[in-house]
């Protein structure tokens, strides 16, 4: 029996304009309160950012957020991995002389420049919350987890490329073309997914997931009922079973076949 299920947000859970299914998820998580079952986020976005879509749930859903850099257990942060202020420094250098947009996501606020035009600024309020703008990043007391890049699609590879042969002690994440995310070494979502499945007294035994990008691959690949959006690129259909669309609100109707056909 499924106890645990994991769901990625953006091209899984959430359609394209970012909502879902609201009364069938209602419904679920009635279920699942009932079954001592749980609904976990896995996530590159930061955890507030998380929250806001599940108004009401804050204390039954758990949520593996930044790609697995911060840990919630219901309402609380159990775990976070966040770079030293060296290897931060490093890297800002390093990204700031790559002339691309980018973001520092805290344990408290996400600092966004204030130079960027206000178009862009919106786009990233739609992935982001506790905003600071500010004139120029400098390290502060705020623990990084994750430097998230925007960039045009073609470079998407070359950044990559480019911090892979820099940077050995960090951890390069993309959903798609046209982001990449840094985190410290060793984070991931399966990582981080395992760090609260210990939390929980589960296993990847009793472990579903749905997922739809490479940053998804880590987490699939552990649990034993791994589900691939049918909206992913074809090369990720080997890493689970291919199910229906964030469209279609697969991941909701999926997670209720599994919790009737239990009942």
């Amino acid at each position: 029996m499924v106890k645990v299920f994991v769901s990625d947000m953006d091209g899984t859970f959430l359609r394209k304009d970012h909502s879902y299914e609201k009364e069938k998820f209602d419904n679920i998580m009635k279920q699942l309160k009932e079954n001592n079952q749980h609904f976990v986020v896995a996530s590159g976005n930061q955890w507030r950012q998380i929250r806001s879509f599940f108004g009401g749930y804050e204390k039954d859903i758990h949520i593996v957020g930044e790609n697995g850099a911060v840990i919630l257990k219901n309402d609380q942060i159990i775990g976070s991995t966040h770079f030293d202020n060296d290897g931060l420094q490093l890297l800002l250098d390093y990204v700031k002389e790559l002339n691309v947009v980018y973001m520092c996501s805290g344990v408290h606020h996400s600092y966004v420049l204030e130079s960027y035009p206000s178009e862009l600024k919106a786009l990233i309020e739609l992935y982001a919350r506790n905003i600071k703008y500010v004139s120029d990043y400098e390290v502060s007391d705020d623990p990084i987890l994750k430097i998230a890049i925007i960039c045009p699609k073609e470079s998407t590879h070359d950044i990559i490329n480019g911090l892979k042969d820099k940077f050995k002690d960090v951890e390069i994440h993309s959903s798609g073309l046209g982001s990449v995310d840094i985190n410290p070494l060793g984070v991931n979502k399966g990582r981080g997914l395992a760090m609260l499945l210990e939390a929980l007294g589960c296993s990847f035994d009793e472990c579903m997931a749905f997922g739809d990008g490479g940053n998804d691959i880590s987490m699939l690949e552990r649990v034993v009922f791994p589900k691939v959006m049918g909206n992913a690129p074809t090369w990720m259909n080997e890493f689970g079973e291919v199910i229906g669309t964030n469209e279609e609100q697969a991941v909701l109707s999926t997670i209720l076949k599994e919790i009737q056909n239990h009942d």
